[in-house]
């Protein structure tokens, strides 16, 4: 059980069906919970993607890319509680706290799936482009973007409906998206998915749902966050084993931090002043001085880490 969020944070540990509970105090992983508890097996079922806390912070979720399912876990007892089937490997979610239902990306069966969390039921299906991968939610809860990595596309849909509204073309291989703070632009990682190629930032106007901007991103840019001033934007770069600091203003990387092997995920804590940074091939999260943009500590959690959360 948690007295505070505020200098903890959580791993999803693909390899190993398993998530990791680490202080950014000691900078150490505090344990692990396992979500097949009393399963014995060699290799993953679970594979847990992305792991989301929910409006009371009483449990949090993961997809489950392998059973396509969401995991629930109950924080209080840090024990695995259900799972909630849906659609062929999941990838994303997002909580709408309004009306109380989570949506899923579901990147084999190219659908979103929306889950009542009351009830911790499917409730309904929506097809969209191929190979679904990242989704937001509009500040308003009005909407919900999402990237179709195979289709090139944005596709928004009106929560109060289910409906599509638009399919929008947001250049190569979009794969992340971040939302500034006010919600009003939506910025994509267009990965490259080859160490011979560039990737790309791609800037949406959520008003309008126009392209207004696409920034240089390095060799194959996975994952972004944005600074507290919203000047720079933070890519992770697989290929280059780094994170690129992106000049949002002067169109350029500034530089790099080096991190981890094939980093993914990324998050920040704004109040510690902390880059969290999952690399996937030598299970470890980068943990990087924001004041200094240099990385303090590689800390090792499980095996394949993947998502990050932190408050």
């Amino acid at each position: 059980m948690f007295n505070s969020f505020d200098s903890i944070f959580f791993v999803s540990n693909t390899g190993e069906d398993t998530i990791s509970v680490v202080s950014l105090i000691d900078k150490v992983e505090l344990y692990k919970i396992k979500l097949n508890e009393g399963v014995i097996y060699k290799k993953p079922v679970l594979a847990p993607h992305q792991i989301l806390i929910d409006i009371n912070e009483k449990y949090l979720y993961t997809t489950n890319s392998y059973n396509g399912s969401i995991g629930i876990v109950d924080l209080i007892t840090s024990q695995w509680s259900d799972n909630i089937y849906v659609g062929s490997n999941p990838s994303h979610i997002e909580i709408n706290k309004k009306s109380k239902t989570l949506y899923v990306s579901n990147a084999d069966s190219n659908s979103i799936s929306t889950v009542d969390l009351e009830k911790k039921v499917l409730s309904a299906q929506v097809t969209v482009g191929r190979m679904p991968h990242d989704l937001r939610l509009s500040k308003d809860f009005q909407r919900l973007f999402v990237v179709n990595t195979d289709s090139n596309t944005l596709t928004t849909i009106d929560t109060a409906t289910n409906e599509i509204e638009k399919n929008l073309y947001v250049n190569s291989n979009p794969f992340h998206m971040t939302l500034n703070k006010d919600g009003s632009l939506l910025y994509i990682t267009n990965t490259s998915f080859s160490n011979t190629n560039n990737g790309w930032v791609t800037i949406v106007d959520t008003k309008d749902l126009k392209v207004v901007e696409k920034l240089k991103a390095g060799k194959m840019p996975i994952d972004l966050v944005l600074d507290e001033k919203e000047d720079i934007l933070f890519v992770s770069d697989a290929d280059l084993n780094a994170v690129n600091i992106i000049s949002i203003k002067e169109n350029k990387i500034l530089d790099k931090i080096k991190v981890g092997r094939m980093p993914q995920s990324l998050a920040i804590n704004h109040a510690m002043k902390k880059l969290l940074v999952s690399n996937i091939q030598d299970n470890t999260v980068s943990l990087v001085n924001l004041e200094k943009m240099e990385t303090e500590i590689h800390i090792p959690v499980g095996i394949e880490p993947c998502g990050i959360f932190c408050i």
